[in-house]
């Protein structure tokens, strides 16, 4: 296995940001090094790029004199209006890539579309002082940020478009509660103003960390991750089922179930003290790394040694079949039972409609 680590690859500690990301995206997707070197390739330049912006955003935030996100939006614009491609801006590299994966004969509009979204709600929510109203508000931003970034991603299979934008909105989700105390530190709590008020807690608890003491705080966090987040997982059901994705797909959709498992475990563990999370969950993943990459690995070999019929299905391996059943069955709150008696309706019905659109209920009452 390559000693590069996917951080290096990406730039994550390029830029002044609110911290360095190199561990975070080691924890996102170390997984792409395990890919056929092509097919990583193509995975590591488009998240490339969405880390790039990401951390342009927090740099513009920080050093508000030095608009580099400005610019970069400033130049990716005139790529989409006019198709040109300034050879005096700082970032024609990634606009010359992004120029010949999109703006070719056969145009990806949907692409298109999806990265000028993401760019617009990166305009619209890194920003000082954010203040959400409500749900809706609140998932809205999630929408538009990583459901956005998640259609960018490669090798989409047409069919798991709007799943993939909702996998996208829990992963965001996640992201939040990971970073509560560091976007505490930034002056940033994305806690919606409607649900503070319900609980009994104000934001500047939340930004000062000090919370703890009320007991509002834990019933907030009870109705977030009891109540709200089984909501949001409901909403991605059919690319959590598939059986049919890409490899690749399989393996990012495995890897960041496990990462959520881990999140949200660590964070539960931590009695939701988010002061407490980083130290336990940043030491947890360190030690998790090597194991997970060598399950990716597994995986890959299982795939590449299995007839050509069955690449693009589950690995030919019984265990392994097991064990992903029962992260999937975990993440959706259902039994195994139930896993395998759904996945080969939703293959069925994804051949009888491009879009399936079975209500969440359907899943809820299963």
């Amino acid at each position: 296995m390559s000693t590069v680590k996917i951080a290096q690859l990406l730039g994550s500690s390029e830029h002044q940001a609110f911290g360095d990301d190199a561990l975070k995206d080691e924890d996102n997707a170390a997984w792409v090094l395990c890919l056929e070197p092509a097919i990583g390739r193509e995975w590591i330049e488009r998240i490339g790029w969405i880390r790039l912006v990401d951390r342009l955003a927090e740099q513009e935030v920080l050093q508000p004199h030095k608009p580099a996100f400005s610019q970069f939006y400033q130049s990716w614009q005139r790529l989409l209006t006019q198709g040109i491609v300034e050879h005096h801006c700082p970032y024609h590299g990634i606009l010359n890539q992004i120029r010949d994966r999109w703006f070719t004969s056969n145009q990806d509009h949907l692409a298109i579309q999806a990265w000028e979204r993401y760019l617009q709600a990166i305009a619209t929510y890194h920003r000082p002082n954010l203040t959400l109203e409500n749900l809706e508000q609140y998932e809205e931003m999630l929408r538009q940020l990583s459901g956005s970034f998640f259609q960018v991603l490669s090798l989409i299979a047409q069919p798991y478009w709007e799943a993939i934008g909702f996998f996208g909105i829990v992963d965001q989700f996640y992201n939040n509660l990971r970073d509560l105390q560091e976007d505490a530190k930034q002056g940033i709590c994305y806690l919606p103003t409607e649900l503070l008020e319900k609980f009994g807690v104000s934001r500047a608890e939340i930004l000062e960390m000090r919370c703890f003491g009320n007991p509002g705080y834990y019933r907030l966090m009870e109705f977030w991750l009891d109540e709200y987040l089984p909501r949001l997982r409901r909403q991605a059901y059919s690319l959590v089922l598939a059986q049919d994705l890409h490899p690749s797909w399989q393996i990012l959709r495995d890897w960041s179930l496990h990462r959520y498992n881990r999140i949200e475990r660590v964070f539960r563990n931590c009695h939701f003290n988010y002061t407490d999370f980083p130290q336990a969950y940043w030491t947890e993943v360190k030690a998790d790394l090597g194991w997970q990459l060598q399950q990716v690995s597994a995986q890959q070999m299982s795939s590449a040694i299995a007839p050509a019929t069955q690449t693009t299905s589950m690995p030919n391996n019984c265990l392994s079949q097991i064990y992903q059943i029962s992260k999937v069955a975990k993440f959706l709150g259902l039994n195994p039972a139930a896993v395998r008696t759904i996945q080969p309706l939703l293959k069925s019905l994804q051949t009888l409609k491009p879009n399936p659109a079975l209500p969440p209920c359907a899943l809820a009452s299963t």
